[in-house]
Protein backbone atom coordinates (compact mmCIF):
# COMPACT_ATOMS: atom_id res chain seq x y z
CA UNK A 1 0.00 0.00 0.00
CA UNK A 2 2.77 2.19 1.18
CA UNK A 3 4.17 1.84 -2.75
CA UNK A 4 1.47 2.85 -4.38
CA UNK A 5 1.24 5.67 -2.36
CA UNK A 6 4.91 6.44 -3.03
CA UNK A 7 4.52 5.31 -6.82
CA UNK A 8 1.53 8.25 -6.84
CA UNK A 9 3.43 11.14 -5.43
CA UNK A 10 6.23 10.43 -7.81
CA UNK A 11 3.88 10.70 -10.56
CA UNK A 12 2.37 13.79 -9.23
CA UNK A 13 5.86 15.57 -9.07
CA UNK A 14 6.83 14.25 -12.31
CA UNK A 15 3.96 16.12 -13.87
CA UNK A 16 4.35 19.35 -11.68
CA UNK A 17 8.06 19.31 -13.01
CA UNK A 18 6.69 18.85 -16.95
CA UNK A 19 4.18 21.71 -16.74
CA UNK A 20 7.05 23.92 -14.71
CA UNK A 21 9.14 23.15 -17.14
CA UNK A 22 6.84 23.91 -20.34
CA UNK A 23 6.23 27.55 -18.29
CA UNK A 24 9.49 28.06 -18.24
CA UNK A 25 10.58 27.14 -21.75
CA UNK A 26 7.67 29.37 -23.10
CA UNK A 27 8.84 32.18 -20.61
CA UNK A 28 12.36 32.03 -22.15
CA UNK A 29 10.61 32.33 -25.56
CA UNK A 30 8.71 35.39 -24.90
CA UNK A 31 11.89 37.06 -23.42
CA UNK A 32 14.04 36.12 -25.95
CA UNK A 33 11.55 37.20 -28.50
CA UNK A 34 11.58 40.75 -26.48
CA UNK A 35 15.02 41.27 -26.57
CA UNK A 36 15.33 40.48 -30.43
CA UNK A 37 12.67 43.12 -31.04
CA UNK A 38 14.35 45.80 -28.55
CA UNK A 39 17.46 45.08 -30.70
CA UNK A 40 16.16 44.67 -33.93
CA UNK A 41 13.96 48.62 -32.77
CA UNK A 42 17.49 50.57 -31.88
CA UNK A 43 18.90 49.02 -35.21
CA UNK A 44 16.06 50.25 -36.96
CA UNK A 45 15.88 53.28 -35.38
CA UNK A 46 19.76 53.70 -35.99
CA UNK A 47 19.21 53.08 -39.57
CA UNK A 48 16.34 55.64 -40.06
CA UNK A 49 18.10 58.50 -38.09
CA UNK A 50 20.85 57.79 -40.90
CA UNK A 51 18.31 57.91 -44.08
CA UNK A 52 16.25 60.57 -42.34
CA UNK A 53 18.87 62.62 -41.12
CA UNK A 54 16.30 63.44 -37.82
CA UNK A 55 15.03 61.30 -35.09
CA UNK A 56 11.43 59.49 -35.62
CA UNK A 57 9.96 56.26 -34.94
CA UNK A 58 8.45 55.10 -38.07
CA UNK A 59 8.26 50.79 -39.66
CA UNK A 60 11.13 49.98 -37.28
CA UNK A 61 8.36 49.90 -33.93
CA UNK A 62 6.80 47.00 -35.72
CA UNK A 63 9.73 45.17 -34.31
CA UNK A 64 8.36 45.73 -30.50
CA UNK A 65 5.53 43.71 -31.56
CA UNK A 66 7.41 40.82 -32.27
CA UNK A 67 6.75 38.58 -29.45
CA UNK A 68 2.64 39.00 -30.18
CA UNK A 69 2.89 38.73 -33.91
CA UNK A 70 4.74 35.73 -33.13
CA UNK A 71 2.22 33.98 -30.68
CA UNK A 72 -0.89 35.35 -33.25
CA UNK A 73 0.95 33.89 -36.33
CA UNK A 74 1.64 30.96 -34.36
CA UNK A 75 -2.06 30.05 -32.46
CA UNK A 76 -3.07 30.93 -36.31
CA UNK A 77 -1.11 28.20 -38.23
CA UNK A 78 -1.86 25.59 -35.19
CA UNK A 79 -5.27 26.04 -35.14
CA UNK A 80 -5.17 25.90 -39.15
CA UNK A 81 -3.24 22.58 -39.27
CA UNK A 82 -5.67 21.76 -36.57
CA UNK A 83 -8.73 22.29 -38.81
CA UNK A 84 -7.26 20.70 -42.07
CA UNK A 85 -6.16 17.03 -39.92
CA UNK A 86 -9.90 17.40 -38.50
CA UNK A 87 -11.11 17.34 -42.23
CA UNK A 88 -9.01 15.06 -43.32
CA UNK A 89 -10.20 12.73 -40.28
CA UNK A 90 -13.92 13.62 -41.84
CA UNK A 91 -12.53 12.27 -45.38
CA UNK A 92 -12.59 15.78 -46.65
CA UNK A 93 -17.14 16.03 -46.50
CA UNK A 94 -18.33 19.17 -46.23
Amino acid sequence: MEMQKTRARRKQRRKQEIYIGAVGRTIIKYAILTLIGIVLFRAGAAAGLRERGYEAVGGEAFALLLPVLYYLISTTVKDWIDDIRAEARKGGRR
